[in-house]
């Protein structure tokens, strides 16, 4: 499991003022809380880092002025338009607790249903929620979708999980689809107008 080293700097202040005033400097309000701490850090992250953490779904150690903290990356709130962030939230992460935390799918292969039957591959959920403790958090999970005829589907419940990972996402959750040709689709509806 890769782990993100980031720099951050403890902030006393807090507030709508403060936080415009770091984004100015090039810095980004961020929160850490859990880790059974009573109150929650706040603290400020190089603003360019953001890019490097956003898709990280593993352990991030952060150096806070010299004091280690383990954590997770947890939320990135943005701007009204979706395209500048504006805070983040990491979650501190104690090695014996297990966590919630999510996890990205890799799809690998092409489905038959696809390259030998005309089908069109459609794919529903890209990450999903999983309880691991921090050691066993995986930086992906990766599925072969190369079996799948037109007409199948992979469900949350079908994925392959790593030892010592359990996915709370709903197992009847479509991932990924295969449909039928569009051909086969009118055949179809035909037949069942004629009858």
């Amino acid at each position: 499991m890769k782990v993100v080293n980031l720099k951050a700097t403890r902030r006393e202040k807090t507030g709508k003022g403060v936080a415009r005033k770091l984004r100015r400097e090039g810095l980004l309000p961020a929160v850490i809380y859990g880790g059974g701490r009573p109150e929650a850090t706040h603290i400020a992250i190089p603003a360019g880092e953001v890019k490097r953490i956003k898709h990280h779904h593993g352990l991030i150690k952060l150096d806070l002025e010299g004091e280690e903290r383990i954590c997770i990356l947890k939320d990135i709130q943005y701007n009204w338009l979706g395209d500048v962030p504006i805070h983040v939230d990491f979650q501190e992460v104690k090695f014996g607790e297990t966590i919630t935390t999510v996890v990205e799918l890799e799809f690998v292969g092409t489905p038959v249903g696809v390259s030998e039957e005309g089908g069109v591959l459609e794919i529903m959920k890209r990450e999903v929620e999983i309880e691991t403790l921090p050691r066993a958090i995986p930086e992906k999970i990766v599925v072969d979708i190369s079996n799948l005829h037109a007409g199948d589907a992979l469900h949350v419940g079908e994925l392959p999980v790593p030892e010592g990972v359990k996915i709370v996402d709903n197992p009847e959750e479509t991932v990924v689809v295969v449909t039928e040709p569009e051909e086969a689709t009118a055949e179809t509806s035909e037949e069942a107008s004629e009858e």
